[in-house]
């Protein structure tokens, strides 16, 4: 912004917030660059519980279709060396482990009355169509939201030393950007895929998509990330032409 064009106390003006606010939840972009090197994925909670078509009355059928670029990022992140981790929403069922009021007020996922069946959110059950790697990738129990709610994986961020988060899953609007809020608020750099996180109502995604890119995360495409890991792209921390340079 020139200097003619700034203004001065007393002169914003109610227009002038609405369309910087507009402006900012359209089109803003965190100075965020991504380094394999200090990067994780977390696939929030892509269990079958949530993608298994007709299986529950909990499944989203965005997660569903999303699957295969899911599974193209997890590909690239494991070709890039970035440490692959998974959620998955499960409960102790005596439910001590949970907060009272998240599963009485607001989740009562064991009181459905439109559901007769096995009791859900008891085991881990990722997708089979993006399997996690037993041998290499991390799995984590979460019993509310954020995945980062009484679990371990603060600490296993920073044991890997990551600095940048990049979050895929389902639901984006409650345990994806939960995630990202609380990866946001304990310093990490938060990466946000605007096309591999879903959730049950597309004008809930647009409005979690503008605020999470106003003041959360870098909120870009799949492929916008794939390209940043492989050195490719303006997200990218090292890219491959400054490579060859050197």
């Amino acid at each position: 912004m020139t200097a003619q064009n700034r203004r001065r106390p007393g002169e914003f003006t109610i227009d002038y917030q609405l369309q910087k606010a507009r402006r900012d939840y359209e089109t803003g972009l965190a100075s965020i660059s991504i380094d394999p090197k200090k990067s994780a994925l977390i696939v929030v909670d892509m269990i079958e519980e949530f993608t298994t078509p007709g299986h529950t009355p909990f499944w989203v059928p965005e997660a569903t279709k999303m699957l295969p670029r899911v599974r193209t990022l997890i590909e690239a992140c494991r070709k890039a060396e970035v440490r692959v981790i998974y959620t998955y929403y499960t409960f102790n069922p005596t439910y001590t482990d949970m907060n009272p009021w998240f599963r009485e007020a607001w989740a009562p996922i064991d009181k459905i009355d439109d559901y007769e069946g096995p009791p859900l959110f008891t085991r881990e059950s990722v997708d089979p169509a993006i399997k996690p790697d037993y041998s290499k990738d991390i799995l984590i129990a979460k019993p509310s939201y954020g995945a980062f709610t009484n679990t371990s994986l603060d600490y296993i961020l920073k044991n890997l030393g990551v600095d940048t988060a990049i979050i895929c899953g389902t639901m984006t609007n409650f345990c994806c950007g939960t995630t990202a809020r609380e990866a946001h608020a304990r310093g990490y750099k938060v990466v946000f895929g605007s096309d591999c996180n879903a959730t049950d109502d597309p004008a809930i995604q647009d409005a979690e998509l503008k605020t999470l890119r106003r003041g959360f995360a870098l909120v870009i495409s799949t492929d916008e990330i794939v390209d940043s890991l492989n050195g490719v792209g303006e997200f990218a921390a090292a890219r491959v032409a400054d490579v060859r340079v050197r």
